[in-house]
């Protein structure tokens, strides 16, 4: 039996699985998560590219500190959700895309906020960094198709 089919014959997997309260909840707080890490950074992106005025540039690390807890919320309902289905969902080409896409918006996130840190704690104006600009951008369009291929699992390949 390999590690994916133990995780899948667990107690956890059975109520994830078959509770009422198990993947319902799990998926909620899963949709917070992803809302919140894939909001603000679009909202950050926005405003670098002056799309939403009025944002102290001060405030934008904190922003992104919340973006960070959104993506680890995102992050432990993901892999309680990945539990019971693992072996299946590690052979759908469009989840797998989807974590590429959200290893892709996680690892900018990172960046970005120390970037914007280090620019928020010297004279710098976040708006005319070139690497701000061009990766909040790639960013955005991550966490986007992240969420787009998240929804289409349930609707491409044989998981449901």
């Amino acid at each position: 039996m390999n590690f994916l089919e133990f995780l899948e014959s667990t107690a956890f997997s059975e109520w994830v699985l078959i509770s009422m309260l198990g993947f319902p909840t799990l998926i909620a707080f899963h949709s917070i998560g992803m809302a919140v890490a894939a909001g603000l950074t679009i909202v950050v992106t926005l405003y670098i590219y002056r799309f939403v005025p009025g944002i102290p540039e001060a405030k934008l690390p904190g922003i992104l500190r919340i973006a960070m807890w959104g993506f680890t919320l995102n992050l432990v309902t993901g892999l309680a959700i990945f539990i019971p289905r693992g072996t299946e969902y590690i052979t759908n080409i469009t989840f797998l895309a989807k974590m590429l896409l959200v290893l892709i918006s996680a690892a900018i996130l990172l960046w970005l906020r120390s970037h914007l840190t280090r620019i928020a704690k010297g004279s710098g104006d976040v708006r005319t960094s070139v690497p701000a600009r061009r990766l909040s951008l790639v960013s955005s369009a991550t966490w986007i198709g992240g969420i787009v291929t998240g929804r289409l699992i349930a609707y491409v390949g044989t998981i449901y």
